[in-house]
């Protein structure tokens, strides 16, 4: 009886457990905002708990809830280390906001351990690469990251894990030298700034082959050859009379 009560208790919290079907995990170091902002994007129906273990550092996020059409936000206070998922139904998306740097030129170095209190089927972590950012480095534990580009024209390390358990995690490190001091957007709005003079239309005397000489010299060159040959013309003349 005591063996068919501990299979039960077993195979209950086995089922008990909560599941994400997909997980997406992207940093953007000093994007928009100047430091580093990692974003957590799933889907969540039902009343199953979802929990995530976050650092000390947090103490609010930014979460949002959007289904069919209609969206929630909201400020959330984080407890104990630890961000609850809110109730409800939809795709869930949770902005957190960390190590906000000195606006100077100069290196910057993250990092970021990532932990679940549920099993993610399928888990991609993304890391976005700073707009003319030098050195950059990035490695995830356990993950393998290639370099790609999506439909925004944004460059990202990519990669994905399968079955990532509750018991696991993921420490995320990465360097970089941020040459202007500025985000990503700020940097992108000076470069379009700088873009956007305006170059006189050309015109259609600037198409014509300029010549090295003045147009009035070869003028001046056939009034001098005119006097002498009638100059010529007159002494022959007179010799001949």
């Amino acid at each position: 009886m005591k063996k068919i009560c501990f299979y039960l208790i077993v195979i209950s919290q086995i089922f008990a457990q909560t599941t994400i079907d997909t997980l997406s995990v992207t940093i953007y170091p000093e994007f928009s905002y100047p430091g580093v902002a990692i974003e957590y994007k799933f889907d969540k129906f039902g009343s199953d708990a979802v929990e995530f273990p976050i650092s000390s550092d947090i103490d609010s996020v930014l979460y949002t809830v959007s289904e069919d059409g209609l969206e929630f936000e909201q400020i959330l206070q984080t407890k104990e280390n630890s961000l609850q998922a809110i109730n409800q139904d939809g795709n869930h998306t949770i902005y957190l906001f960390l190590d906000r740097f000195i606006k100077d030129p100069g290196p910057r170095k993250f990092s970021y351990d990532f932990e679940s209190n549920q099993t993610i089927k399928t888990f991609i972590l993304g890391v976005q690469i700073p707009f003319a950012s030098e050195d950059f480095t990035v490695n995830a534990e356990g993950f393998s990251l290639e370099r790609v580009r999506d439909q925004n024209g944004l460059t990202f390390f990519q990669g994905i894990i399968n079955d990532f358990s509750e018991s696991s995690s993921s420490e995320i490190n990465l360097s970089y030298y941020n040459p202007h001091g500025n985000t990503s957007i700020e940097y992108a709005a000076n470069i379009s700034t700088q873009d956007s003079a305006v170059q006189p239309p050309q015109t259609a005397s600037d198409r014509f082959v300029r010549y090295p000489f003045i147009t009035w010299e070869p003028m001046i060159a056939f009034l001098l050859l005119s006097i002498m040959l009638v100059a010529i013309y007159e002494f022959q003349r007179t010799k001949d009379e």
